[in-house]
C-alpha cells in the first residue's frame, strides 16, 4: 500500500499535469483499491476543476475551498492537517492561480495546451482538452476510471462525471482508449460521422475532421462501430474483434474492414511512430501533426510511394525525412515550418 505522503505528491502532480507514466499507474492502482479512494480522488479533482473557471479567487472563497478539502482528505484517507499537502498557504496559492497554471502546463516538450472549458449540454458539465498541432501525448483519467491518451492535433470533450445511461465523449483527432468495464453503462465515443460503443476494451482512433477516412483499430475486447453519411443517415454497423481495423468513409458511411497488427496503431503512445506499407501522403499527414509543420508534395507521383519503418518522436523532422528517404527517391527543402518534397531528377 502506498504511503499517504506519496499519494499526496502523485495527486498534486496529476492535477498540475506533471505526472509521469509510471507514477500514473501507481495512482491508478491506488484509486481502484477502494471505492473510498476513487470517490476521494474525483471529489478533489472536481474541486480543482471548478477553481479553473476563475483566474483570481477572493480569500473567502479560497478559504472555504481549503476547509472543504481538509475535511475530505482527513475523512477519506486520514491524512493529518499538518501535512504539507494541506498547507493553507500552498493551497491558497494553488487555487488562486489554478487558471494560470492550467494555461502553462503540458506534457513532453510542453507544447500541449489544456483549454478545459466549461461547456453545457442538457444540464451536463463538460470539460474540453485541446492538444495543439506539434504537441505531445496527453494522458488523463476519466471519472469512471477509464484512461485516454490524446495525440497531437486533437480535441476531446468529456463530462465531469457520467450521470446518464451512457458514458459519452466526443473526439476530433487521434486518441488511445482503455475503457473501464461497466456493463450497465456503455462507453460511447462520438466522431464526426461515426459512433463507437464499448463496454470495456482498448482501441485507437484516428478521426481528423479534415480527412475523408477515419481509422479505428481494436487492440482488445470488442466494439460496435456505426457510421453515418454526410447527411447523418446511418449507413453501416459492424462489430470489431482484436487486431481488426475499420476504415470509415466520412462522405458515404462505408466501412472497410481488414486484419492488422494492432500494436502499430498506438505505437505513438510509447513515443514511436510505426508504419507498414504506408503511402508517403499518409505519412506526411502524421508528420504534420507530430511536428507542427506543413508538408507539400510537389509531384503526384510521390503520393503513393510506400514505406515501412519506425522512428522515435524524439527525433527531429529533418532526421526522420532523411531516414524515410534512405533510397533517395525524393529531395526536400525546409523553410521555417514549411517543407517541400520533390521527386528526384533522373
Amino acid at each position: 500500500m502506498e504511503s499517504n505522503n506519496h499519494i499526496e505528491e502523485l495527486i498534486i502532480r496529476y492535477l498540475q499535469d506533471e505526472i509521469q507514466e509510471d507514477e500514473l499507474r501507481v495512482l491508478d492502482a491506488w484509486i481502484h483499491e477502494s471505492d473510498t479512494n476513487k470517490s476521494h480522488f474525483f471529489e478533489l479533482k472536481n474541486l480543482f476543476d471548478s477553481r479553473k473557471e476563475a483566474v483570481f479567487l477572493n480569500r473567502y472563497s479560497a478559504e472555504r475551498s481549503w476547509e472543504r478539502m481538509v475535511g475530505k482528505l482527513e475523512t477519506a484517507s486520514g491524512i493529518p492537517a499538518r501535512s504539507k499537502f494541506l498547507d493553507r498557504s500552498f493551497w491558497f496559492s494553488f487555487l488562486r492561480y489554478a487558471a494560470i497554471i492550467v494555461v502553462a502546463i503540458g506534457v513532453g516538450m510542453g507544447m500541449n495546451q489544456w483549454i478545459n472549458n466549461r461547456l453545457h449540454s442538457r444540464g451536463t458539465d463538460y470539460n474540453e482538452i485541446v492538444v495543439e498541432k506539434g504537441g505531445r501525448a496527453n494522458t488523463l483519467l476519466l471519472s469512471d476510471g477509464s484512461k485516454v491518451i490524446l495525440n497531437a492535433s486533437t480535441r476531446f470533450k468529456y463530462p465531469t462525471s457520467f450521470n446518464g445511461d451512457e458514458r459519452v465523449v466526443h473526439l476530433e483527432g487521434e486518441a488511445y482508449f482503455e475503457i473501464a468495464k461497466d456493463h450497465s453503462k456503455p462507453f460511447v465515443v462520438k466522431l464526426k460521422n461515426q459512433q463507437i460503443t464499448v463496454l470495456g476494451t482498448s482501441f485507437n482512433i484516428q478521426a481528423f475532421n479534415n480527412e475523408r477516412f477515419s481509422v479505428t483499430t481494436l487492440l482488445s475486447g470488442s466494439i460496435l462501430l456505426e457510421s453515418f453519411d454526410a447527411q447523418g443517415r446511418k449507413m453501416s454497423r459492424m462489430k470489431l474483434r482484436p487486431n481488426q481495423q475499420a476504415r470509415s468513409d466520412n462522405r458515404t458511411g462505408s466501412i472497410f474492414l481488414s486484419e492488422t497488427d494492432a500494436s502499430i496503431s498506438n505505437a505513438w503512445v510509447g513515443g514511436k511512430y510505426r508504419f507498414k506499407d504506408e503511402t508517403l501522403a499518409s505519412i506526411a499527414k502524421r508528420l504534420e501533426n507530430y511536428y507542427g509543420v506543413n508538408i507539400h508534395l510537389a509531384h503526384d507521383s510521390l503520393r503513393n510511394i510506400r514505406y515501412t519503418g519506425t522512428f522515435s518522436l524524439d527525433q527531429g523532422i529533418q532526421e526522420v525525412l532523411d531516414i524515410i528517404n534512405s533510397e533517395e527517391q525524393f529531395t526536400f527543402t525546409k523553410d521555417g515550418k514549411n517543407i517541400l518534397i520533390s521527386a528526384r531528377s533522373k
